[in-house]
């Protein structure tokens, strides 16, 4: 059982995939049920909720890196635990070492001896081969490639269809265009775009 925080249609078809049942949905802005499950409060109730959900496990729904941090923190210092959420139709290695809250949505593949961090979220089709390192609340797009011992650093965007060739360091808090071809490192809390990408 779990509580999604944030009503994501996308991370509740998950759920449901997995056979993992949903106890109720944290949500600012939404007030009645969503996809036939119950909002259960808002962020300011938390710090409540936690009596009655105190060993639930909850699931992030924000894409963009930062948002989910800020939320990780907070819901982190109240006391509450995560849970990871692989889809059965993904491919990951038996030697992928996986940190807490990651997504893993369908179709992506995790090849031999990668490594993600906490709170990584890995969106549909995207694919990371070998001895690749994503760390903390990086958030990899659909059908994005990550080709063999690339480092990606902690609060990244990966755009759609992009491609970083290997051997290739992305700096914290960089952003890869959608569609851009990486072919050499980028510095920390840069944007880059375009084949390839400058």
């Amino acid at each position: 059982e779990v509580i999604l925080v944030g009503g994501f249609i996308e991370l509740i078809e998950l759920c449901e995939l997995c056979n993992i049942k949903i106890q109720g949905i944290i949500d600012n802005k939404l007030k009645e049920d969503y996809c036939e499950y119950p909002i259960i409060g808002t962020d300011t109730d938390a710090p409540k909720l936690l009596e009655k959900f105190r060993t639930t496990p909850l699931i992030l729904s924000p894409d963009l890196p930062t948002t989910r941090k800020k939320i990780a923190d907070y819901y982190e210092g109240l006391g509450y635990s995560f849970v990871s959420v692989i889809s059965p139709k993904a491919e990951v290695s038996k030697s992928v070492i996986i940190g807490k809250g990651v997504i893993i949505q369908t179709g992506v593949n995790v090849s031999a001896n990668a490594r993600l961090g906490n709170f990584v979220r890995l969106n549909t089709k995207s694919n990371i081969m070998h001895d690749c390192k994503i760390d903390n609340y990086t958030t990899v797009a659909p059908s994005a490639v990550v080709l063999g011992r690339v480092n990606i650093g902690k609060y990244c965007y990966v755009g759609a269809n992009s491609t970083i060739l290997p051997h290739i360091n992305i700096g914290d808090g960089s952003i890869i265009g959608a569609g851009a071809v990486v072919v050499k490192d980028v510095e920390k809390n840069k944007t880059v775009k375009g084949m390839p990408a400058k």
